[in-house]
């Protein structure tokens, strides 16, 4: 088949379309709302990666975690993880004496929902950290004003906190300098040294909304760590991403043989970095994912089937005309290809209109809704694509039918 086949093919199909223009549109709306499907999951599923990748190296870009509790997303606790024994400020000593690939460690305290209080105004949320020096270079928070925690704080256990900026603004009026006030903090008196650069959120959580204390201070006032309020966790900055690997192995070394686990026996902590909880997180939303493709692909079979209908239907109101190509030397392949040409132009206009109104429902959904959206550019081209491929496979039948049919029976036909 020649090129100019192929146009005169194009513009017989472009000319039956015009003159059907209610049928056309109907079947262009079957199938843009299929690609509108297609690409609303896939708009959803791209932002949720996207804002949790995000989230993930906003803690920093090449941490390691590490606790007693095995990593997952899931706030229920296996009463086997729950007996193990904590992990402790001397471990996170040992990772750094004994750990060749590292450049920081800092193990910290974390209790929820404490009492902070200034004269006649208090806070009740506030999120409680006992925290070493190597904090702020560890996790790359730094201070905005005045001073971290030292470790003079730290061997003196010295009553001095660093606030978060939500907790500034809960106790203090704007612009008032809150460097060297006294605070409470559950019922105990300490005087700020510093606050907190801005962190924003992590999964809707603020991340302002605390007090930082020395690690020594918090375990003088909450000796005791019982979960779920109380958690310590133990953070460690390898010496560059490429180390990462090495850095877990030489961590689970250490505390394997600090914690006596016996060989062949699983760790009794838990120990993850930004790319294992991307993996658990795949895994928690593969199942969803898979529900939401097979239903985008519904949503494409409808619309393909409403392109093979109508263009079954075209078939049986052409086939006098089909016959009378015939009779004048049109042959089965260019017959077919009016007919492909045909659809793959219906359902490209309708992918086309689909993409067009699931980029401004993206933009919707991230202005008016929690939910974040994001569409790639592979997506669009996916889309394009995927409505092109309908027409070629809902459109392949009609076609074939109509390059077959007999011109002495079509010519017939009434």
């Amino acid at each position: 088949m020649t090129l100019d086949d192929l146009k005169e093919s194009a513009v017989m199909a472009l000319s039956t379309l015009r003159a059907n223009k209610l049928r056309s549109s109907l079947t262009i709306l079957g199938v843009s709302v299929g690609v509108l499907t297609v690409l609303s999951m896939v708009s959803i599923i791209q932002g949720l990666n996207k804002t949790f990748a995000e989230q993930i190296e906003s803690l920093g870009s090449n941490t390691i975690f590490i606790n007693k509790f095995n990593p997952s997303f899931s706030p229920q606790k296996t009463q086997e993880e729950l007996q193990r024994k904590e992990l402790t400020v001397e471990d996170a000593e040992a990772i750094r004496n004994e750990s060749e690939s590292i450049a920081s460690v800092a193990p910290f305290y974390r209790k929820l929902s404490e009492t902070v209080r200034l004269k006649d105004k208090q806070t009740e949320t506030p999120i409680i950290f006992g925290v070493t020096p190597e904090y702020n270079f560890t996790l790359s928070q730094y201070v905005a004003d005045g001073r971290f925690i030292s470790e003079v704080d730290m061997s003196e256990r010295r009553n001095v906190a660093v606030l978060g900026r939500d907790v500034v603004k809960a106790l203090f009026p704007e612009y008032a300098d809150p460097i060297g006030e006294r605070i409470k903090v559950g019922g105990n008196v300490f005087r700020i040294i510093g606050v907190m650069e801005d962190q924003g959120t992590f999964f809707g959580q603020s991340r302002d909304n605390t007090v930082f204390l020395p690690i020594t201070t918090f375990e003088k006032y909450y000796p005791e760590v019982i979960f779920p309020d109380f958690v310590f966790v133990i953070i460690v900055r390898p010496t560059t991403r490429a180390e990462v690997p090495n850095a877990m192995a030489e961590i689970k070394e250490i505390l394997r043989r600090r914690r006596q686990v016996p060989m062949g026996e699983p760790d009794s902590f838990g120990i993850s970095s930004q790319d294992a909880l991307l993996d658990i997180y795949n895994q928690l939303t593969s199942a969803t994912y898979l529900v939401l493709t097979a239903i985008s692909a519904v949503a494409l079979m409808i619309g393909g089937i409403g392109v093979m209908n109508i263009m079954l239907v075209s078939v049986t109101e052409r086939t006098k005309e089909i016959g009378i190509r015939k009779a004048v030397g049109a042959t089965r392949i260019s017959i077919m290809s009016q007919f492909l040409i045909e659809a793959v132009v219906l359902t490209g206009i309708g992918g086309i209109i689909g993409l067009v109104i699931g980029e401004i429902l993206s933009i919707l959904i991230n202005t008016y809704s929690p939910l974040p959206a994001f569409i790639p550019v592979w997506a669009i081209l996916l889309g394009l694509i995927v409505s092109a491929g309908i027409g070629i496979i809902f459109g392949l039948y009609p076609a074939w039918k109509a390059s077959s049919l007999d011109p002495i029976e079509a010519l017939r036909f009434e």
